[in-house]
């Protein structure tokens, strides 16, 4: 890429010396970089990640029609395709450069009883084939009960031979053992998102400790010290609470949190953390949520603005220090979500509020100097990455 400038020149010819004040003069510019600038990620006071919602792919479109009824949704990368590496890059860019440091991407099963065929897993695998993919932590959320009600039960499991044989031997090789997978204290990291569906799955809740002592010995068997199991519970029933404790569950997590007065949002989520903090019958991994609509608006709706979330923020992680330094609760949070558009939950850049909540973010955790630049692909000519997607009729 090039531009003119206006200079002065002088010439001298063998016999003349002429001087020449108005020339044009062919000038060379910073040309676009090959690819994305790596990420300058940014140190934080905890390890801070966010729920990851994989369901943006190009075989898929009538996923993005929800979105196109709220253009303030509109994602900065566009109406993407997940599955493109460089989508991942830029995702993981703007993650680490405000203090996110890993991606917990609901997973799911195509089938249960056979051979491990995923759905939706393309996130993933994008992750994996990127350039800056071992700058980046990831981990997965097994929604073991599928994403509707026409793949009811579908994510599961036939039984604890499945899940041992199929599931477990799928995720070692996949996944848990790949340097980027998030571990802690060498475990890796499953979060579970139904566990009275695992619990009937694999035949009542009687049986699920001793497969979770098998997935444990299959992880030290591969060489890990162990795993972590977290189940997600958005309640404060302390039966239920007991419930995934007898399950053998080691803490719980909420992928969102039942918010019933929109108005009152920051306050009730702050509630329920408090709450958590202070059950002493299974440890909590908290989560803070931004907003929620439901896919088609069922509500109840809400969304905190950014200055709203970076007050929910700072009140949280206050909470964290009181927490006992042994426990995941006290220096590891979840983030609600990265990228959930239909159902309203999401904090990667968007049309309203551009960087806000991830700005937010990187000024509560880190200590890094608030003046930065976000870059986005149309500022170095990359993009668009949304030139696949159609809108397709319901």
């Amino acid at each position: 890429m090039f531009r003119f400038v206006l200079t002065k020149c002088s010439v001298r010819p063998t016999l003349v010396v002429a001087y020449c004040w108005l020339a044009f003069s062919l000038v060379a510019i910073e040309a676009a970089p090959a690819y994305i600038p790596s990420p300058k990620p940014v140190k934080t006071t905890i390890l801070v990640g966010a729920h990851n919602c994989p369901l943006w792919e190009t075989n898929s479109p009538a996923m993005w029609n929800e979105v196109l009824k709220h253009p303030e949704r509109t994602p900065t990368l566009g109406y993407y395709d997940q599955s493109n590496p460089e989508v991942a890059d830029w995702e993981t860019k703007w993650a680490l450069e405000h203090g996110i440091s890993f991606f917990t991407y609901c997973w799911y099963r195509a089938s249960k009883g056979d051979a491990v065929e995923t759905k939706f897993s393309s996130g993933i695998e994008a992750l994996l084939k990127s350039r800056f993919v071992g700058q980046f932590k990831f981990t997965i959320m097994w929604e073991n009960q599928g994403r509707d009600l026409k793949s009811w039960g579908q994510s599961g499991v036939a039984n604890e031979a499945d899940l041992l044989q199929n599931l477990m031997p799928f995720w070692l090789t996949n996944y848990f053992k790949h340097p980027s997978y998030l571990k802690i204290d060498g475990k890796p990291l499953l979060f579970i998102y139904d566990a009275h569906k695992l619990a009937q799955d694999l035949g009542g809740a009687q049986n699920v400790p001793k497969a979770f002592a098998a997935m444990r010995a299959a992880c030290q068997r591969a060489g890990l010290p162990g795993l972590y199991i977290l189940g997600e519970y958005r309640g404060q029933d302390l039966k239920e609470i007991q419930f995934r404790k007898d399950l053998g569950f080691d803490y719980t997590f909420a992928y969102i949190w039942p918010i019933r007065k929109p108005k009152e949002a920051a306050a009730m989520q702050l509630d329920f953390v408090r709450q958590s903090s202070e059950q002493h019958i299974l440890p909590g991994i908290f989560t803070v949520s931004q907003g929620w609509t439901g896919w088609h608006n069922e509500g109840p709706l809400y969304r905190l603005p950014p200055p709203e979330f970076e007050g929910l923020l700072r009140q949280v992680k206050e909470i964290m220090a009181t927490m006992p330094q042994k426990e995941l609760g006290s220096k590891l949070l979840l983030l609600d979500n990265w990228n959930e558009w239909s159902e309203g939950h999401y904090l990667a850049p968007h049309r309203e509020y551009g960087f806000g909540y991830l700005d937010s973010v990187r000024r509560v955790f880190s200590k890094a100097r608030e003046k930065h630049t976000d870059l986005v692909p149309a500022d170095i000519g990359f993009g668009p990455y949304d030139s696949a997607f159609k809108p397709v009729k319901q």
